[in-house]
C-alpha cells in the first residue's frame, strides 16, 4: 500500500509514517557515506500514532559500517505521525527528523529493514456490500460499519475495507451479485477475520446488517475462492483510464469517515459541472459547424444545396440554442437542481435531448454526411470530457481521486490540472489532507504551504546540503511548473516505418497498459532473485521505448540502429508465450501475442538472429519425408543429445556450472556465447529418448496411406472413432507417448484414425515468428483432414484427440467441427478420464503433476484429472519448467533463470511428498518410506524439460498416459501393443 516502495535494483526504499507501526529497525546510507542504523526502543508494537511517546536510537557508523561514530536518542509524540482522526497522512515531510521516514528518499538510501510479523487470524469471511440509494445516504454505512468493528465483537476484527464509485463499478465491468437491474452506485468490500469461526460469522452478519439499513444487498464468501471471486473487481481499478490509454491524474487524499459523504458529494458535484461544460463545449462546436457549408449526398440532382436544405440549418441552430440555454441555466443554478441530476431524476442528455432532435431534422440519404459530421463532432467533444472517479480504502479514508486524460489532449490535461486545485480545496476544507500512501513528489509540491514543507528544508540542507539524494526533490522550484513530459501519442503515425510496417500494431496492442503490474506473479521470465527485470509490464515499457526510438530515427536519420533491432530481439525472446499474463490483465494485453508480433517484425525486417539451435529444431519440424526426419533426428537426438549429456559432465567437473544452477546471474540483453554455452550445458539432456518415431516402429510413414488403427478381438461396428493428431513431440521426439496414447485408445476399444505421413500444427513456427509458414502448414493441414473425412466418412468420427497442449492450441483453430461435424477436441486423458479409466494408485510411488503453460486439458482441470487417473493423491507442481519448446536452445540463459523457480518448486514439492510418506505406518502397502516420487505432465516439450531435473532433485518425469499403459497394459506394453497392432491390427486406406 505504498508504505514501502522499492525501485528496480530493490534497493532504495522510501519508508511512510504508518509503516511504522511495526517497524523494529532500518539501515540507511547517508549523504555523507557513512552508516546509520535506526532502532525504534517501545515494543509494544501497534498503531504507533495511539502511544504517547515513541523512542528512536540513532547509531551512527563509519562508511565500512563497523566503526561507531555516535548515538542520540530521538522522543516523537506518537500524535506527530499523522493528523488527528485521519488513518494516513505522509505530509509531514520532516516527522521529527526521523531518518528515512517519509523524506521520499531525499536524505538517504535504506538497504534493510527489520519487521515486526503477526500471524493471520486462521478465519476469514470476505462480505461485499452493493448500495443502490444515493451515495450521501450510503457513504455513512463505513463509519458505522469500522466503529462496530473496533469494538472487536467476539474477538473479529477489519483487515480491509476498500470502495468502489458508481464509475469505477462502471469500467471494471462489475457483475452485480443482487437481481435488481442496474449496477450499484458504491461498492464495499471488506475483510472480516478472526480466531474464532462463529463470532466473525456473526460479525460478517452484522456488517450487511447495517448495510441493509442503508439500502445495500450484503454478500458474505467463505470459501477461498469465492472471497477471490468478491476481491477480484477491485484488483481490476486500473482499467478506469481503459479509454485514454492508460493515462490519468492520479491524487489521493485523505478524508476523515465522517466527513467522507461531504466528499464524495463534491466530487459528484464536480463531475456534473464537468459534464454539463463538455455539452455546452458540444453545443458551441455543433452551432460553428452548422453555420457552415454543411456536407450533402447531392447524387444525381442539380438542385441548389441551399434549395436542397431548405430551413433545416435554422432548425437545427434553434434546437441547439434551445438546448444549450436550458443546460447553462442548470450549470448556473446547480445548486438547485444538484439532489435531481445526482438521483438522475433530471438528465442532461446529449442523446435524447439534441441527438434524437437533429437526426429527426436531416432525415434523408442527402443529409446523411451532416450526421455524419455531427456524430463525429461528437466523439471529438466527448474525448476530452473530464471526469472524477473514485476508490477508496475506507477504513482508513484513503481516497485515490483518479482523473482519465488523454496525454495529447493539451485542453483536456488543463482542465484536469485546475480540477485537482479544486480537488485538494475540497479534500482541506473538510479537515482532510493532500496526501495518504502516494507522496508529494512533483506533482503535489504546491499544494503544501511554505510552513508545512519548511522544517523538511531546514532539515534537507543540514543534512545534505550538496544534495547528492534526489537533487532538488520537495526543494523550491521542485514542483511541475518546470516540467516537460513528451507524449508518445503526439509522435503520430507520420513515420514511414509506422505506415509500411507491423510497428504500430505492435505500438496500438500495448498502448492501454496501466503499469498496475499484476501480470508480474505469473510471468514465467519474470524471476525476481533471478531476474527482476523482463516481467510484461517492464517488457511493454521497454517496447515502447525501442518503438519510440525507432520512430524517432526514422523520422530525423532515416535509418534505425542496429543495436535497437537486437534490443527489440531481447525484449521478444523473453516470452514463453503461456499467455498467462492475459487473464489478470485490467484491459486484456496478452503480451504472448504481442511477442510472437514482435518476432515477426524481426523476421520480416531481416533482422531476427540467427540461431543454429533454432534452425536445427525448425528443420526437424518442417520435415514431412521419413528419410529426412531419420537423418536429423539421428543427428540432433542421438548423437546431439549425447553430446550435450558429455558436455554437461565436463563441465560439472571443471565447475563451471554448478553457480549458474544455483544461482542464476540476471542478464541485460543476449549474454556472450561462453555464458550462453554454460546455461546450455548446466541441466543435461534427458537420456532415454526412443531410438525410433511410432510411426516407423508401425510402419506407417506413407503419406498416401491413411492409418485407421482398432483392436480386432475388441472392435466393432459401433465402437467409437476417433481422430488422433499424434503432433511433433509425441509421434518424432517422444515416440512412447504416441504410442501409449494409441494402446489406450486400443484398450478402451476405439478405433483410432491417424494423419496420413508426418504433420506439424503450424505452431512452432507461428509462435518462433514464422506467421506465414504456421498459416501455409494450418492451411494445407485443414485441406488434407478435409480429404481424409471424405474418404473416411462411413467411421462417423465425433472426436479429435491430442496428446500436446500447443497442438490443441493450433488446433482449436482449425475448424474440426466444419471437417468432421459435430465433433470436438480433447485431450487423451480428459477422454480417458471421461470413459473412467483409472487406475487404483501405484504402489511405492508418490506422484507431482506439471500443468504445462499451454495446457491441453480445456474441458477439466488438470490436476483434477491427474488425481482421477492416477487413482491417488497427486500433488500440483507450479511453475514454467523451463523448455517452452525451443527457448532452450534459442536463449539458455533465460530457460536458466526460468529453471532457477522451478528446481525450487520440484525440490520443496518432492520433500512434501517424501515427507507424508515417512509418517506412513507400516500396515499401510500402498506407499512406504522409500517411495520413488515421479513427476507426470502432458505435454512433450514439458516431458523433455522436466526430465533434466532428475539429478539435481532426485525425481523422474513422465506422461501421464505412459504411466497409465505401464501399470494397465504391464511393463512391456509398448513392445506388445506395436506386435499386436502389426498383427492385423492396422488398416491402411488409400488417399
Amino acid at each position: 500500500g505504498g508504505n514501502i516502495a522499492m525501485n528496480a535494483g530493490g534497493k532504495k526504499a522510501v519508508l511512510w509514517g504508518t509503516a511504522l507501526d511495526n517497524l523494529a529497525s532500518w539501515k540507511m546510507v547517508t549523504p555523507d557515506g557513512n552508516w546509520l542504523e535506526v532502532e525504534r526502543l517501545n515494543h509494544n508494537f501497534g498503531k504507533i500514532h495511539d502511544q504517547p511517546l515513541v523512542k528512536f536510537r540513532l547509531t551512527r557508523y563509519d562508511e565500512t559500517g563497523s566503526k561507531k561514530l555516535g548515538e542520540e536518542i530521538l522522543e516523537v509524540e506518537g500524535k506527530r505521525f499523522r493528523k488527528e482522526g485521519l488513518g494516513k497522512d505522509v505530509t509531514d515531510k520532516f516527522l521529527a527528523g526521523i531518518p528515512g521516514v517519509q523524506k521520499e528518499g531525499c536524505d538517504g538510501l535504506i538497504t534493510s529493514a527489520v519487521w515486526i510479523l503477526h500471524k493471520m487470524p486462521p478465519v476469514t469471511r470476505t462480505v461485499c456490500l452493493e448500495f443502490f440509494g444515493q451515495v450521501r445516504d450510503a457513504v455513512p454505512s463505513i463509519v458505522e460499519i469500522t466503529d462496530f468493528l473496533k469494538t472487536q465483537p467476539g474477538g473479529a476484527i477489519l483487515a480491509g475495507l476498500e470502495h468502489l464509485d458508481e464509475r469505477y463499478v462502471r469500467a471494471v465491468g462489475y457483475a452485480t451479485k443482487a437481481k435488481r437491474h442496474g449496477r450499484p452506485k458504491m461498492v464495499l468490500i471488506g475483510d472480516i477475520v478472526g480466531d474464532d469461526e462463529t463470532a466473525v460469522m456473526a460479525a460478517a452478519s452484522e456488517v450487511v446488517k447495517l448495510a441493509n439499513a442503508r439500502g445495500a444487498e450484503g454478500f458474505i464468501a467463505v470459501s477461498p475462492e469465492t472471497r477471490k471471486k468478491f476481491w477480484l473487481d477491485r484488483a481490476r481499478t486500473a482499467a478506469i483510464s481503459r479509454h485514454t490509454n492508460a493515462f490519468k491524474v492520479n491524487e489521493d487524499v485523505v478524508i476523515p469517515l465522517p466527513r467522507m459523504g461531504d466528499y464524495c458529494d463534491g466530487i459528484e458535484r464536480l463531475n456534473i459541472e464537468l459534464s454539463i461544460s463538455n455539452k455546452l463545449e458540444l453545443c458551441d462546436s455543433l452551432r460553428n459547424f452548422l453555420k457552415g457549408e454543411l456536407p450533402l449526398n447531392t447524387g444525381d440532382t442539380t438542385l441548389d444545396k441551399e434549395v436542397l436544405l431548405g430551413d433545416r440549418r435554422e432548425q437545427a441552430l434553434e434546437l441547439v440554442t434551445e438546448v444549450q440555454t436550458r443546460w447553462q441555466q442548470y450549470l448556473d443554478q446547480l445548486d438547485q437542481y444538484f439532489h435531481q441530476m445526482q438521483d438522475y431524476s433530471l438528465r442532461v442528455s446529449w442523446k435524447t435531448e439534441l441527438k434524437v432532435g437533429l437526426e429527426a431534422i436531416f432525415d434523408g440519404s442527402s443529409y446523411r454526411p451532416v450526421l455524419e459530421r455531427i456524430t463525429a463532432i461528437h466523439k471529438e467533444v466527448l474525448r476530452g470530457r473530464v471526469f472524477v472517479a473514485l476508490h477508496m480504502h475506507a477504513g482508513d479514508g484513503n481516497v485515490h481521486t483518479n482523473i482519465p486524460v488523454n496525454s495529447d489532449h493539451y485542453a483536456m490535461l488543463q482542465l484536469a490540472y485546475k480540477t485537482v486545485d479544486r480537488i485538494m480545496a475540497l479534500a482541506r476544507s473538510l479537515d482532510g489532507v493532500i496526501s495518504g500512501e502516494h507522496g508529494i513528489g512533483i506533482t503535489k509540491l504546491e499544494y503544501l504551504t511554505d510552513d508545512e514543507i519548511a522544517p523538511f528544508r531546514a532539515y534537507k540542507n543540514r543534512v545534505d546540503p550538496e544534495g547528492r539524494f534526489n537533487k532538488g526533490k520537495l526543494m523550491p522550484g521542485g514542483d511541475l511548473e518546470n516540467a516537460y513530459t513528451p507524449s508518445f501519442a503526439l509522435l503520430g503515425v507520420e513515420s514511414l516505418i509506422m505506415e509500411q510496417s507491423d510497428i504500430g500494431k505492435i505500438s496500438d496492442s500495448i498502448k492501454n497498459c496501466l503499469r498496475c503490474g499484476k501480470c508480474k506473479p505469473v510471468c514465467s521470465t519474470h524471476v525476481p532473485r533471478a531476474n527482476l527485470l523482463y516481467s510484461p509490464r517492464n517488457k511493454i515499457l521497454g517496447t515502447s521505448l525501442l518503438v519510440e526510438a525507432f520512430l524517432y530515427e526514422e523520422q530525423t536519420r532515416r535509418g534505425i540502429s542496429l543495436q535497437h533491432f537486437d534490443e527489440f530481439s531481447d525484449v521478444a525472446d523473453h516470452c514463453t508465450v503461456c499467455h498467462k499474463c492475459a487473464n489478470p490483465c485490467p484491459v486484456d494485453i496478452d503480451f504472448g501475442d504481442v511477442s510472437i508480433a514482435m518476432r515477426n517484425f524481426l523476421r520480416k525486417q531481416g533482422k531476427k538472429k540467427f540461431n543454429p539451435g533454432t534452425a536445427a529444431a525448425m528443420a526437424f519440424l518442417n520435415a514431412t519425408d521419413p528419410a529426412t526426419i531419420k537423418l536429423v533426428r539421428a543427428g540432433m537426438i542421438q548423437l546431439g543429445y549425447k553430446a550435450q549429456r558429455l558436455g554437461h559432465r565436463i563441465a560439472k567437473s571443471f565447475g563451471l556450472i554448478q553457480d549458474s544452477v544455483k544461482h542464476p546471474p540476471a542478464t541485460l540483453g543476449r549474454p556472450e556465447i561462453k555464458a550462453q554455452v554454460i546455461h546450455f550445458l548446466n541441466k543435461p539432456m534427458p537420456k532415454n529418448v526412443p531410438m525410433r518415431t511410432s510411426r516407423g516402429m508401425l510402419g506407417i510413414e506413407d503419406d498416401e496411406q491413411i492409418p485407421v488403427i482398432r483392436n480386432p478381438k475388441v472392435a466393432t461396428e459401433n465402437s467409437e472413432s476417433v481422430f488422433y493428431f499424434p503432433g511433433c513431440g509425441s509421434e518424432r521426439l517422444f515416440s512412447q507417448v504416441g504410442l501409449a496414447t494409441q494402446a489406450m485408445l486400443w484398450h478402451a476399444g476405439a478405433t483410432t484414425v491417424l494423419p496420413p505421413g508426418y504433420l506439424c500444427c503450424g505452431y512452432p513456427q507461428t509462435s518462433s515468428g514464422d506467421e506465414d509458414k504456421g498459416q501455409a502448414i494450418t492451411t494445407a493441414n485443414r485441406v488434407l483432414f478435409h480429404r481424409v473425412a471424405n474418404t473416411l466418412n462411413y467411421l462417423d468420427i465425433k472426436t479429435v484427440v491430442v496428446s500436446c497442449g500447443t497442438c490443441m492450441d493450433q488446433l482449436l483453430k482449425y475448424q474440426f467441427d466444419k471437417i468432421f461435424p459435430g465433433c470436438r477436441l480433447v485431450d487423451i486423458h480428459e477422454w480417458l478420464y471421461e470413459k473412467g479409466i483409472k487406475l487404483d494408485g501405484v504402489k511405492g510411488v508418490q506422484y507431482m503433476y506439471h500443468e504445462p503453460c499451454h495446457t491441453p486439458m480445456k474441458h477439466h482441470s488438470g490436476i483434477k484429472v491427474a488425481n482421477a487417473l492416477m487413482g491417488q493423491r497427486v500433488d500440483l507442481n507450479d511453475r514454467c519448467c523451463g523448455e517452452s519448446g525451443t527457448l532452450a536452445v534459442t536463449r539458455p540463459d533465460v530457460s536458466t533463470q526460468i529453471r532457477y523457480r522451478k528446481q525450487e518448486e520440484v525440490e520443496a514439492g518432492a520433500a512434501e511428498l517424501r515427507a507424508s510418506t515417512s509418517k506412513v505406518g507400516a500396515g499401510d502397502t500402498a506407499n512406504s518410506a522409500a517411495s520413488q516420487v515421479k513427476i507426470l505432465t502432458s505435454c512433450p516439450s514439458c516431458l523433455q524439460g522436466l526430465s533434466r531435473y532428475s539429478d539435481d532433485a532426485n525425481i523422474e518425469a513422465d506422461y501421464i498416459v505412459v504411466e497409465m499403459a505401464k501399470a494397465i497394459l504391464g511393463p512391456d506394453w509398448l513392445q506388445n501393443y506395436v506386435k499386436a497392432a502389426n498383427n492385423g491390427g492396422v488398416e491402411r486406406v488409400l488417399l
